[in-house]
């Protein structure tokens, strides 16, 4: 092939693509957590409001028998024949939370006003990330985030999914914001006994529970001989963080391997009319 066959110009082509695609890829990740903790700002504090935990000697008496409660259902459901059902109101979910060390993450941070209409009523001081910064000394981490309070209160109902009961998210109220709707579909299953699982108390009666419901004022948790464990998340339960950005990002990696295959196409398609011509003229010279 001659030297005029040979060009250059899809490989510079598709080398400076590629370097503004991964330039416009390294701006978006960086630009994409500023725009949403300036989203995050609008909803919630820079200061939390903790709330009341019930103190466990005034309420000796209640929180012996919710312990023995617990226990007897821990019997219960250790017993693969026997069924296990334990009810819970809202002072119960109160007391577990100030008893158990597994839950001790959501004290000062959950505090569940009332079970009604078929809905589990939430108070929350919801610790979320914030503007990203530069992290100080002493901190762990070149870049490091200064806490939000997302402060309001939740209606939701409990689930059951992959051996962990969490809470789904029917709606979030926050006096005199707006919530993005983006943000709710983040924040539309909360797992809040995440911790839990390892826990040799919770973890192991958490992981066989079959039923998590409600009924009247009371959350109703139960173990029915015969019926399945729920192991596998439904695609609906827990929504795929960042499941936007993936796609835009995919989106743009298809439009890039599509530029770049139409240069290498041009090019391919130049070189080859390049060689024609290279071999016609060449013809030519040998015929005169």
């Amino acid at each position: 092939m001659s030297a005029t066959a040979r060009s250059p110009l899809s490989g510079c082509t598709i080398l400076i693509l590629a370097v503004l695609m991964l330039v416009f890829l390294i701006g978006f990740s960086i630009w994409t957590p500023f725009r949403q903790a300036t989203e995050i700002e609008k909803f919630t504090k820079a200061e939390p409001e903790p709330l009341p935990v019930l103190s466990l000697e005034t309420e000796e008496m209640a929180a012996r028998s919710l312990q023995e409660r617990f226990e007897r259902f821990r019997s219960d459901i250790s017993d693969e024949e026997k069924e296990a059902r334990i009810e819970l109101d809202a002072k119960d979910l109160n007391l577990a939370v100030a008893m158990f060390p597994a839950l001790e993450e959501l004290r000062r941070s959950f505090l569940v006003r009332s079970i009604e209409n078929e809905s589990l009523v939430i108070d929350i001081c919801y610790q979320l990330n914030g503007r990203p910064r530069l992290a100080r000394e002493g901190e762990e981490g070149p870049v490091t985030a200064d806490p939000r309070y997302l402060v309001g209160t939740i209606h939701g109902h409990p689930l059951l999914t992959k051996r962990e009961l969490v809470l789904k998210v029917d709606r979030l109220d926050v006096p005199g914001a707006e919530v993005a709707e983006g943000f709710m579909g983040h924040f539309s299953t909360l797992r809040i006994f995440e911790k839990s699982l390892k826990d040799p108390e919770i973890g192991p009666v958490m992981a066989k529970l079959t039923q998590a419901s409600l009924d009247g004022d009371k959350l109703v948790l139960a173990r029915i001989p015969g019926d399945p464990v729920p192991d596998v998340v439904p695609d609906e339960v827990f929504q795929k963080t960042g499941s936007k950005i993936a796609l835009f990002l995919g989106g743009a990696a298809v439009i890039f391997i599509l530029l770049a295959g139409t240069v290498l196409y041009v090019g391919y398609r130049k070189q080859l009319q390049k060689l024609q011509e290279s071999e016609e003229t060449n013809e030519d010279s040998s015929d005169a």
